[in-house]
């Protein structure tokens, strides 16, 4: 093997490892993201519910407290879709970009592989 590919390889080897690296501090910081956004949806659901009770126990008739509860029901319903929907892009963004570096080798050593045939 020539010096010069020996080099080239070695030059490789140390990129892919740099991309890995790169590419698994951001996926931590990602993951980090998800959590947080994971603890805020558990503290605004538990104030909601909180104050969904308070509410549902302050009705004066029934027909006032089962109009309330259907009220509340879509509600919930439609936060959960809305949230559900935040979550996945969180994680796709997430997966997007923990996933580039390694990506951006690949392309590289495609490269590299169509130049030297």
């Amino acid at each position: 093997m020539k010096i010069d590919s020996i080099e080239k390889i070695v030059a490789l080897s140390k990129e892919n490892t740099e991309a890995l690296v790169k590419s698994s501090s951001v996926a931590v910081k990602g993951l980090e993201d998800v959590a947080k956004a994971s603890q805020e949806y558990v503290t605004a659901s538990s104030e909601k519910a909180d104050a969904a009770f308070k509410a549902l126990f302050a009705c004066k008739t029934p027909a006032e407290f089962l109009e309330l509860n259907s009220k509340l029901a879509r509600e919930s319903v439609e936060g959960v879709i809305a949230d559900s929907r935040k979550f996945v892009e969180l994680t796709q963004t997430v997966v997007t970009a923990a996933l580039e570096p390694i990506s951006a080798r690949v392309a590289a050593f495609q490269s590299l592989v169509k130049s030297a045939a």
